[in-house]
């Protein structure tokens, strides 16, 4: 009986050393931007876009280590390796950082506006309207809108990117900028934490302008095995 009862023993510790080493593969360190409340909240490893990649991977067996970096940043950390996946990535971004990997497609989409303070009667057309004004936009954007953006931005006397949306959103609110660019959901995110923090007047009434188009979006994988594999039931 003891002797059995060893050799059920080694067999259940071999068990369970298998499934540990196992399950330290499954682990995917993915690349998000730290500051995208409500598509990416660090603080509870939640938001949109974490949610579809988990909804996706988790039942396939992968669990996801988030990393919250600048925009900048995490394109340096997925080219220096030992990253499986970044997000927020489309062929603009890709091709202009010269990224190495397998392309998701599509699997969400910003509504990226320009907001600008209501009492200043602003009225805004086309993309040639915002180098009248000071315009705060997000990290990278010139690179990621496209060529008519890059162009605008390139030429805008008073352009300037952060990668902190909710400064982008105080700054409006303190009229350091005249208009800040951003997506719909974040700068309602952050405008609603200002107006509850009660120390910048964010109540005041906004114009939004819809200048930029869809901007849509999607992961990076090192892995082609791991990009096959990815197929979100939902597209946000």
């Amino acid at each position: 009986m003891a002797l059995k009862l060893i050799v059920k023993t080694s067999v259940l510790m071999l068990f369970s050393i298998f499934f540990s080493v196992s399950s330290a593969t499954e682990k995917l360190t993915v690349v998000f931007g730290g500051k995208l409340a409500p598509w990416v909240i660090s603080d509870t490893n939640e938001g949109i876009i974490i949610d579809l990649l988990k909804a996706t991977m988790q039942p396939l067996g992968y669990k996801i280590e988030p990393l919250y970096l600048p925009y900048a940043r995490r394109v340096n950390v997925y080219k220096a390796g030992g990253i499986d996946i970044v997000s927020d990535m489309n062929m603009n971004t890709i091709n202009e950082h010269n990224l190495e990997g397998f392309f998701s497609d599509t699997a969400y989409t910003y509504e990226n506006l320009a907001f600008s303070l209501h009492k200043n009667q602003f009225k805004f057309t086309q993309l040639t309207d915002l180098k009248k004004h000071s315009l705060l936009s997000w990290q990278d954007a010139g690179i990621h809108l496209g060529e008519a953006y890059a162009k605008m931005a390139n030429n805008h006397p008073s352009y300037s990117e952060t990668f902190d949306q909710l400064v982008q959103v105080k700054m409006l609110f303190l009229e350091k900028f005249d208009v800040v660019q951003m997506d719909a959901h974040i700068f309602d995110y952050y405008r609603a934490q200002i107006i509850n923090a009660g120390k910048i007047d964010a109540a005041q009434q906004v114009d939004r302008f819809g200048l930029f188009g869809a901007s849509p979006n999607g992961f990076l994988f090192q892995s082609e095995v791991l990009r096959d594999k990815f197929k979100p039931v939902t597209t946000y």
